[in-house]
């Protein structure tokens, strides 16, 4: 989470570039402004594919008891920022039922991601370690379903 501050500092650049004097002195390896503006996942300083695949073995429906499962989506992608220790993230997971997109961030080996439309949002959270909790939140109704595993 560390990450978003200076993303949303480089978003408002230009309003900062009108109180903060220029720096004459480019040789310490840092860019200006007008090239700060442009930065996007691809041109990121530190830049990581993202390849992750889940197995999930416990699914949880709203109030019902838990059954087992066999559930493995495939998360790809991109994630980039600007130093190697929290990263943003732009993905797909791939299920056999559908295809969302997740947007999220990375810090370390631990990833959050959310996304999806308002009639079903989706939230994956997976630790340091690899165990994933994986959750879609249903308007209609509404109700939710919960998934327990790993990834790597």
């Amino acid at each position: 989470m560390r990450l978003i501050l200076p993303i949303a500092l480089v978003a408002f650049s230009p309003a900062f570039a009108q109180v903060t004097p220029p720096a004459d002195d480019h040789t310490d390896g840092h860019t200006d402004g007008a090239a700060s503006e442009n930065l996007t996942l691809e041109t990121a300083p530190f830049r990581q594919e993202i390849a992750i695949a889940c197995d999930f073995k416990t699914e949880c429906v709203e109030d019902e008891p838990c059954t087992e499962t066999e559930f493995t989506p495939q998360i790809t992608g991109i994630a980039g920022g600007l130093t190697p220790d929290d990263l943003v993230v732009q993905s797909t997971m791939v299920t056999d039922a559908e295809t969302v997109e997740l947007l999220g961030v990375k810090s370390g080996m631990a990833l959050s991601l959310s996304g999806g439309t308002f009639a079903a949002r989706h939230l994956l959270s997976i630790t340091e370690t690899g165990a994933a909790r994986y959750t879609v939140h249903y308007a209609d109704g509404p109700f939710v379903i919960s998934y327990l595993g790993t990834c790597n």
